[in-house]
């Protein structure tokens, strides 16, 4: 009898652990993005000590000339993204996402048709030599700013844009996402905010998309981004995380206080509308432990409001 009672009383203790260790647990994998060319064995080996699995490439830009004199990409680069590749192979890192280049030259809502088809061959080049590191996700800006009074032809090239860009992304055997926009006023220093500044101007331009096109939300770009979040639900397909209130490209770390975000509200839409993606942040930070332990401090506090609403 005292073995058994012995046994229950483990059983019961292993339960209790078992249990608090479930609440403890992030709920989304973690992600950040890093400019491609910072990729080393060392930091990939020391962001999978961290629980870090998952980034997104940044810094593509580099891959075009910046005026868009041509729409090559340069030789040297192909066989830089080979060796990152084989770099991220090794050390079982996943590369979730990868943020497309933009600029003035290469908005994919330009009105001269001339110049926007030569922004679609740049991407589709770029589209090509990334293929090698098999990212899930291809994000895109939906423009650029824009000159006063030109938003609705900017409309009407992005939709031909982006079905054109969808089947190259499917091609090379990843997912389109276009990315919502910072914009708390139409206008700034004499021109528009880009496209998609809005709940409103998103849900307007997606009604045009393919239907497998999905929606990145930038927790920067809109103040109380779980409206966002709620309002696209499954088909919000990754995320760019930080702390801001939607007025500027402040991208504070998620626990700087000086931003507004209401992580306990976004974290419950999160789990609303059964996001199914990375946790990917894109925020200052001086060493990727701070993300961690960050993510680990916000996701604990969600977790205790849980509680004590119970």
């Amino acid at each position: 009898m005292k073995k058994i009672c012995c046994l229950l009383v483990l059983c019961f203790g292993l339960l209790v652990l078992l249990g608090q260790a479930e609440a403890k647990a992030p709920n989304f994998p973690i992600g950040y993005a890093l400019d491609f060319q910072k990729i080393t064995d060392q930091k990939m080996q020391y962001i999978k000590s961290l629980g870090i699995n998952y980034i997104e490439l940044s810094g593509i830009g580099a891959l075009l000339d910046k005026n868009l004199q041509s729409t090559q990409v340069d030789p040297s680069w192909t066989s830089k993204i080979k060796e990152v590749a084989a770099i991220l192979k090794r050390n079982k890192v996943k590369v979730w996402s990868i943020h497309m280049p933009f600029s003035l030259h290469l908005d994919i809502s330009r009105v001269d048709e001339e110049g926007r088809l030569h922004v679609m061959e740049a991407q589709r080049n770029v589209l090509q030599v990334l293929k090698p590191v098999k990212a899930e996700i291809i994000l895109f800006h939906p423009s650029f700013y824009l000159r006063l009074n030109e938003r609705t032809e900017r409309k009407a090239q992005l939709q031909k844009s982006v079905a054109y860009l969808n089947k190259e992304v499917k091609a090379i055997g990843s997912n389109m996402v276009v990315e919502n926009m910072l914009g708390p006023s139409l206008t700034v220093n004499g021109r528009e905010r880009p496209l998609m500044r809005s709940v409103e101007e998103c849900l307007e331009l997606f009604q045009g998309f393919p239907k497998d096109v999905g929606l990145a939300v930038d927790f920067c770009h809109i103040a109380e981004p779980q409206h966002l979040l709620a309002a696209f639900g499954s088909r919000v397909k990754t995320l760019h995380v930080s702390n801001g209130d939607g007025t500027a490209e402040y991208h504070y770390l998620p626990c700087d206080t000086r931003g507004k975000n209401d992580w306990n509200s976004i974290f419950a839409t999160l789990e609303k509308i059964k996001y199914k993606g990375v946790y990917m942040h894109e925020c200052k930070y001086n060493d990727e432990k701070e993300i961690v332990d960050c993510y680990q401090n916000l996701w604990d506090a969600y977790q205790t409001s849980l509680t004590i609403k119970k």
